[in-house]
């Protein structure tokens, strides 16, 4: 605990400074602003990133900005008098505005400025401006992480255990305050395969950003309880050839790279992407089961695990730029991951007594290989009042996972117990259309349509070597969901008020054929509506609040559904439930956000769900076959209020701090006898993060993140309180067109521990990843700054869910 107590009163002790030099630093009300918009003249696209600077008569500069990715940017505390604006970027031709603030002329918009193609070098105007970390949308988060240096070298799960509200379990396992039925999304898209492994392997450093997105508004997939979650991946352009690349080195044989090229001339936009991984983790994991039934033997297991995975993935396509209305995208992306586990077991029996009973020993091996690809075509067509837009996306792809067991008892020979010989295939299609139109200068409607279709097949050949049985069935799984959306916009003075309605017909169907002892077929045929209503308030220059609210659902996934037995550790072993329904939440936010152009930016966040048919994992004892039997049901109902704060604060100009905390209340009522519900677990739960970036020189940064998470407390499981600490040191070279940077990983470490309260039994387990890792990466990029391409409203917003 008393690790706990330092980081929770480091980040008080943080978030308390930063109100008070808020409040000793005020300055008076801006007396003018100008807001306005850049586009490319030939293609009629924003220009992302370009330098706006305000000069004096003097040509020195009052003030600047960097424009966003739709090419806005806003200027503010502006004195009286005349200025020139100036907007520069590489490959475009300086521009120029005289523009006069006044007293009765002081908001000033210069609509669309144009710029001119250009081979010459410009001249530069010094801007400081950065994205900020967080930026507060109407209906999301954005969190730019392209620029963080403890992403470099890391997995795409590492860099997300960064983020304020979010946490990664050991297994990989993603959860969005406290609740891990949350929607990971990559691009927009969703993945055929387990996300959680996908992120495990996929680097970091080929991330742009990433959404959070808690209360999503008509437009998006309602699946998800918590919310959603987007990775989003970089798609960089800049007139002519030009790229970045990164390649990563770590302790015990991990690698990983990523190469992005883009070629852009006149109407023809090129691009190509490929990343890849290879990571080696030698973890362990000790397992106690205790039973009530003294005349039965404790279990005491040991487990070395040895894992070996890697991804690999390779992305073209090209963009045409038809004219200044018509913009089409094509794409192709090839992937593959493939993973392979060993577990050495060590199985050792205790009598009431605490004497040792007997030794076993056991192996684990599963063999994973699953590959695909991505097709996806987009085109947007933009009329004088709004634009429509078109998605297509497919996703085909086959899978090989083979599990196997073997035993041998004291000194005896080894005996194989099972194989499994598992191939899946799967195809999955979907069709979005989106079209958003102005009706006034403050008020849009948005209306859409999304139909996605699931194929999907599983072949399973289980042989019992013990017994001679061979098992062998087929599993056909079929999905498809209809939805048209509609939603209102309009902005009264400084309130923003947005309102949605989602109408879903959806149907889930699929049966294990070769099962014959029970009926293994199901159908869940529904409809639902999920309306959504956001209204956000700006007070003052930098202030917001937000009001929320969202009905979403969770669909159970396809191996929930499947009843058929799956296990790599031969005591333990995973079945699917085909009577599992759909559970509904409601959910509510509060929330506050402070985009300081200073040293401080500070979010918050009060919110609640109530959530129905919830669906958990839950844990049976079988005494005749001595395993557990992991399931899924729906258990009742729960009730889940929390609050999150986080804040960015640069307490000097090269010394910078991040934190944030999560409280959350958790209350289920479980509806079902046989589940356990631990009598000593607390409601209440709470995690925080803390880290500090420094920057002693103007080439060298150094930045330590560490992490807690107190006693969580869910349906069947305590997970004792754990914490870590990275560290990381980067050093610009090569005129800062590339960059070293060292880090080790779990430099401090717990490791989890989870306990799991069952009905005549106790099993408590202890996981411990590999720790510390070392790792040290090399970036690069070439061709000069990056613009952003053409922005897809459905890709890159992450609409195409």
């Amino acid at each position: 605990m008393r690790t706990s107590t330092t980081l929770l009163g480091a980040l008080l002790l943080l978030l308390m400074s930063s109100f008070s030099f808020a409040e000793n630093n005020s300055e008076p009300m801006a007396k003018g602003s100008i807001i306005g918009k850049v586009i490319d003249q030939e293609t009629n696209q924003a220009v992302s990133y370009a330098s706006v600077a305000l000069l004096d008569p003097n040509k020195k500069s009052v003030t600047g900005a960097l424009t966003g990715e739709d090419g806005s940017f806003q200027l503010e505390k502006i004195p009286m008098g005349k200025f020139t604006l100036v907007v520069q970027f590489i490959g475009y031709e300086t521009y120029g505005k005289e523009v006069e603030i006044t007293q009765k002329n002081n908001k000033i918009n210069v609509g669309e400025l144009y710029l001119k193609s250009s081979v010459e070098q410009l001249e530069e105007v010094e801007v400081r401006g950065q994205k900020q970390l967080i930026e507060n949308h109407i209906d999301k988060k954005v969190i730019n992480v392209s620029e963080a240096m403890i992403a470099e070298g890391n997995s795409t799960s590492e860099i997300l255990n960064t983020l304020p509200e979010v946490n990664v379990g050991a297994d990989g396992t993603i959860s969005l305050r406290g609740d891990s039925n949350v929607r990971v999304l990559l691009d927009g898209k969703p993945s055929q395969m387990d996300i959680n492994q996908i992120l495990q392997s996929l680097p970091a450093d080929a991330v742009e950003k990433i959404e959070v997105i808690t209360n999503p508004s008509s437009k998006y997939d309602p699946d998800g309880l918590s919310g959603i979650i987007n990775v989003i991946t970089k798609k960089d352009a800049l007139k002519g050839f030009n790229g970045n690349m990164n390649l990563n080195a770590g302790s015990n044989n991990k690698y990983s790279g990523f190469l992005g090229l883009n070629y852009r001339v006149s109407k023809f936009n090129f691009f190509a992407q490929t990343y890849m991984s290879s990571n080696q983790w030698d973890n362990t994991r000790d397992l106690e089961r205790s039973y009530t039934d003294e005349s039965v033997n404790d279990l005491i297991q040991s487990e070395k695990i040895s894992d070996d995975n890697g991804f690999r993935m390779f992305k073209a396509g090209f963009d045409v730029f038809w004219d200044s209305t018509n913009t089409s995208t094509i794409s192709f992306e090839r992937w593959r991951w493939e993973g392979d586990t060993r577990s050495d077991f060590t199985n050792q029996y205790y009598d009431a007594t605490g004497n040792l009973q007997s030794t076993e020993y056991q192996q684990g091996i599963n063999y994973n290989l699953a590959k695909g690809y991505n097709l996806n075509y987009n085109h947007r067509k933009d009329f004088k009042k709004g634009h429509l837009e078109l998605d297509l996306f497919a996703n085909l792809g086959d899978a090989d996972f083979s599990p196997k067991n073997a035993q041998k008892i004291g000194n005896g020979e080894w005996q194989q117990l099972n194989s499994n010989s598992n191939t899946a295939d799967w195809i999955y299609t979907s069709l979005q259309a989106d079209y958003d139109r102005p009706l006034g200068d403050k008020s849009s409607m948005e209306l859409g349509y999304k139909g996605q279709l699931t194929d999907a097949g599983m072949d399973v050949e289980n042989v019992n070597f013990v017994s001679d049985d061979t098992l062998s069935y087929k599993y056909p799984y079929n999905e498809q969901i209809h939805a048209v959306y509609g939603s209102y916009s309009i902005k009264l003075g400084n309130t923003r008020i947005k309102a949605g309605l989602r109408g879903e017909i959806a149907r889930t169907e699929g049966q294990v054929n070769g099962l014959v002892s029970s009926d293994t077929s199901f159908l869940i045929d529904y409809q639902s509506l999920f309306p959504s209503v956001h209204i956000q308030q700006k007070v003052g220059e930098n202030s917001t609040f937000g009001l929320s609210y969202s009905r979403r659902i969770k669909r159970p996934d396809v191996m929930q559904l499947l009843p058929a037995e799956m296990s790599s550790n031969p005591k333990n072993v995973m079945v699917g439930n085909p009577g599992l329904q759909p559970s509904y939440t409601n959910s509510m936010e509060l929330s506050y956000g402070l985009m300081g152009k200073g040293a401080l930016s500070f979010n918050s966040a009060l919110y609640m769900r109530h959530s129905t048919d919830i669906i958990r994992e839950v844990v049976n004892y079988d005494a005749d076959r001595d395993v557990t039997i992991m399931t899924f049901q729906n258990i009742g109902e729960s009730m889940t209020g929390g609050m999150s704060l986080s804040s960015n604060y640069n307490m000097l100009e090269w010394w910078e701090w991040n934190g944030s905390v999560d409280f959350y209340y958790l209350d289920i009522k479980d509806d079902n006898e046989e589940l356990t519900i631990p009598t000593d677990g607390t409601p209440i739960n709470w995690s925080a993060k803390l880290s500090t970036k420094v920057t002693p020189l103007q080439s060298l940064t150094i930045q330590l993140m560490g992490r807690y998470t107190a006693k969580r407390y869910d349906a069947q499981r305590i997970t004792d309180p754990t914490y870590s600490m990275d560290l990381a040191i980067k050093k610009s070279i090569l005129n800062n067109k590339g960059s070293v940077n060292f880090k080790i990983n779990n430099l401090l470490y717990s490791g989890e521990q989870r306990n799991v309260y069952g009905d005549g039994f106790v099993e408590l387990a202890d996981f411990r990843q590999e720790s510390p890792v070392y790792r040290v990466s090399f970036s690069y990029a070439f061709g000069g700054q990056f613009q952003g391409r053409q922005n897809r409203k459905l890709q890159s917003s992450g609409g195409g869910l």
